[in-house]
């Protein structure tokens, strides 16, 4: 009923843009599809553009054309929501779509049954490590390269962005 109110209030002087922060946490699986029909709905009715930001992956399958992957705050890759589900570049994307549960397999990088967990802890945001920022819990790090520079962002076919030094 909340989510519904806030919705209602921030689409009262028809938006162009619409930014949602985790509009569907702690909602029932029901609620939450009802509040991600009637953003849908509203988003055609409106020709409005809606920024998700959520954590939750059948979110961003469900209602995303784009996608932006971050990690400690830094964009690590970016590309159409299909080439993220099927086709992740970025070691942060892969860990985080084999971590989670998918029924039907929807992730081609989600090939075992058992989920894998994310090695290592996050660090402090107010003390991000040097370099690539995934590189303490990345099991493709480089010692002498991902920990000393940030890599640039690499546009690879279609449009598809990534920030790792496996595709310079």
């Amino acid at each position: 009923m909340r989510q519904r109110a806030m919705i209602a209030m921030a689409l009262s002087c028809r938006p162009a843009l619409l930014i949602a922060d985790e509009p569907t946490t702690a909602l029932d699986v029901t609620t939450q599809a009802q509040i991600l029909t009637l953003m849908q709905g509203l988003q055609e009715e409106l020709g409005m553009a809606i920024i998700f930001i959520t954590h939750d992956l059948g979110v961003i399958a469900q209602m995303a054309d784009y996608v932006v992957v971050m990690y400690l705050g830094e964009v690590v890759e970016m590309a159409d929501v299909d080439t993220i589900f099927y086709d992740p570049k970025h070691p942060y994307t892969r860990s985080l779509l084999r971590s989670i549960p998918m029924l039907g397999r929807k992730s081609a990088q989600h090939q075992t049954s058992r989920l894998t967990a994310i090695r290592g802890a996050v660090p402090d945001p107010y003390s991000i490590p040097k370099g690539c920022p995934f590189h303490p819990r990345c099991p493709l790090a480089f010692q002498g390269v991902c920990d000393t520079r940030t890599p640039p962002f690499l546009e690879l076919e279609g449009g598809h962005k990534v920030r790792c030094v496996l595709y310079e």
